[in-house]
């Protein structure tokens, strides 16, 4: 039975998954370069690119969700959709660390609040935006670009709509009641204005709600019109669920697989279930730079987890993204450091985790004794050494050692309360007070987790399972399996753990996980699967699983969907509980960071202390690429797909200017 809502997407599910699945190889832009037959001569090359195009291998498969979150995808997708839709009216700023208006696309704005509270943004476009099919780009195209990732029809069509309760006039427009959405309005064809309802109000990434981008009517919608009558947006008539199958969700022609009208730095050309190829968009303006990317042509595709430094090596790939696994990472540094230098690395923090999710329909997993004892019953530092080697590092909380609050906890970011221009005396202090609050946050509170067989063991002869196979009393030690009564019958202490098809997932595992939980009475079946049913587990979909081995990878805005559920099982109202827990957090106001990570720390506390999740690891992603493969500086960016749109392709040394 379906406890859970379908959860968004934030490619959490996928990515670790695969983690261990590294990536492949590039080329990019120029002339392709003679030959050298001589490996003994300085900056001799033994692989011949193609500097108009680079090949990029990444761990995480394609699903082709290469519109919007709603119907799914992997980190692969969402690299993809970061090439294809740009031109957003907001960004990150990782200098500032926040988030501000993308000056290439708004020009002005004004931000006013009326005599209710509410907020209201208006927005003057730049003119020059345009399609990749060389159409301009208004107001009402961003006004779609909401419009369409609100509507009840995609939920018809097994999606997950994005939630815009704070959109003023939203829930009326979509239950029916209203005859437009008058917290948004075009006005003009390069002006529009959005408006926060009060109570929802503040909200620490205020700005991260317009994090919009334009959409095509004329592709997604055919048929239909957005207007402003002087009130609020509206459509001509309702777009249904079939519509949305027709020209969405068709696997020939439908533009979640096959967007053919596209804002961003590049176009899809093609894309056959496992490799996408793309080609630059002639109309793209650029970013506030004014940089337009140099590459002609770019490759996605899986890398082979056991070939991929191979890969590299012999061309097939030029730049391999997030490769995590230990023999890989060897063989990749291995490459760099060979004499003719032909390869370079970067090496940046991972801002997320790979943890073991309860399956909120389990029904031995409702109970917290059960968690507790299979937190207690594993041996996570040797799953780490075994697995991720020195390059990953236990979590005891749901964070991740690159996450932006992480750094700050830890020294290593940076925090500058927010005071005028002319500060006060009283806003020096209270300034200098934020900073020493700041010091006294840490992480500390958790409750940790380490291997303790004999507390495993006691947690459960507490909860009642204290029975064998037979009914008599259970003996630790004694290599059986616990039971208890439960609706008059014996109940066995057998968990099911679904992970992806990863060998060397499931030997780690076998190894480290299998001989402790058997240690408490604990049985543990390990079952591989697809990533259509790793998913549908995930969302609380599907029986006979009680646990599912995800990857978890945080944007820059902290998203609290995950905990997000209309169940009701014991699960469920934890979900609920540390769900309100950040929306609580998410309502702190916007600069008050010390406020923000105080409730951040409060909710990583809580999530330890009620074990929806068991936190794994967090680790060091590395990127391995061709040294003709120039300013490639991933670190500062939120992707690959970000920081390739700076990058080209030439000899070593050699400066390519547009």
């Amino acid at each position: 039975m379906m406890n859970r809502t379908i959860r968004r997407w934030t490619a959490r599910i996928l990515l670790l998954m695969l983690l261990l699945f590294p990536a492949a190889h590039s080329g990019m832009p120029g002339a392709a370069a003679e030959e050298e037959t001589d490996s003994d001569a300085e900056g001799s090359r033994w692989v011949e690119y193609d500097y108009r195009k680079l090949d990029v291998g990444n761990p995480s498969p394609m699903e082709g969700k290469f519109f919007t979150l709603m119907w799914g995808g992997t980190t692969s997708d969402q690299d993809a959709q970061r090439l294809l839709h740009g031109y957003h009216l907001v960004k990150w700023d990782a200098q500032l660390g926040k988030i501000r208006f993308d000056r290439s696309v708004v020009s002005g704005g004004v931000t006013m609040d009326d005599a209710e509270g509410n907020r209201t943004y208006i927005l003057r476009l730049q003119e020059d935006l345009k399609y990749s099919d060389g159409k301009n780009i208004t107001a009402k195209d961003y006004a779609f670009g909401l419009l369409i990732q609100m509507l009840p029809a995609v939920q018809e069509t097994g999606g997950q709509p994005i939630d815009a309760s704070w959109l003023l006039g939203a829930e009326e427009y979509l239950r029916g009641e209203a005859n437009c959405l008058k917290g948004l309005r075009l006005l003009g064809n390069h002006q529009i204005s959005i408006t926060v309802r009060a109570e929802a109000l503040p909200w620490y990434f205020e700005l991260s709600r317009l994090n919009i981008c334009p959409y095509p009517i004329s592709e997604i919608a055919p048929g239909h019109t957005i207007s402003d009558a002087g009130e609020g947006v509206f459509l001509n008539s309702p777009i249904t669920p079939e519509e949305l199958q027709d020209h969405v969700l068709d696997e020939e022609h439908g533009y979640l697989r096959h967007p053919g009208t596209v804002s961003g730095a590049y176009k899809l050309e093609s894309f056959d279930g496992q490799k996408a190829i793309f080609s630059r968009n002639r109309f793209y303006k650029g970013g506030e730079d004014g940089r337009k990317p140099l590459l002609e042509t770019l490759s996605l595709t899986q890398a082979d987890p056991s070939k991929m430094i191979q890969q590299l090596g012999d061309g097939t790939f030029g730049l391999l993204n997030k490769v995590t696994r230990a023999e890989m990472l060897q063989a990749g540094m291995d490459l760099t450091r060979q004499p003719e230098r032909q390869y370079a690395m970067s090496n940046y923090p991972r801002s997320g985790l790979s943890l073991l999710w309860f399956n909120e329909n389990s029904q031995k997993a409702q109970e917290l004794a059960v968690r507790k004892a299979v937190a207690l019953s594993l041996d996570r530092d040797a799953f780490v050494r075994e697995y991720v080697g020195p390059y990953g590092m236990k979590v005891d909380g749901y964070y991740g050692i690159g996450q932006w609050m992480y750094q700050a906890l830890n020294g290593n970011g940076t925090y500058d309360p927010p005071m005028s221009a002319r500060p006060t005396e009283a806003e020096r202090r209270a300034r200098d007070q934020a900073v020493l609050t700041l010091k006294t946050l840490n992480l500390d509170g958790l409750t940790r987790y380490t291997l303790n067989t004999d507390m495993a063991n006691t947690v459960l002869n507490e909860a009642g399972w204290t029975l064998d196979m037979g009914g008599g009393s259970y003996v630790p030690g004694e290599g059986d399996i616990r039971y208890k009564i439960v609706n008059d019958r014996l109940l066995r202490l057998r968990l099911v753990l679904a992970v992806p098809d990863n060998p060397e997932l499931v030997r780690a595992m076998e190894k480290t996980f299998v001989p402790a939980l058997a240690e408490a009475g604990i049985e543990l079946m390990i079952r591989t699967a697809d990533m259509k049913s790793i998913q549908d587990y995930y969302s609380g979909l599907g029986e006979g699983i009680d646990m599912v081995f995800l990857g978890e990878n945080f944007s820059d805005v902290f998203d609290p969907e995950v905990f997000r559920t209309e169940g009701d099982s014991e699960i469920a109202r934890t979900d609920r509980e540390l769900y309100e827990m950040s929306l609580e957090m998410l309502r702190t106001e916007p600069g008050d960071a010390v406020e923000f990570l105080s409730r951040w720390v409060r909710l990583q506390e809580r999530i330890s202390e009620t074990l929806p999740l068991i936190p794994l690891y967090s680790n060091m992603y590395f990127d391995f690429y061709t040294c003709e493969l120039h300013d490639y500086e991933v670190a500062r960016k939120t992707s690959w797909a970000d920081a390739v749109l700076t990058s080209y392709m030439s000899l070593p040394n050699t400066n390519v200017s547009e």
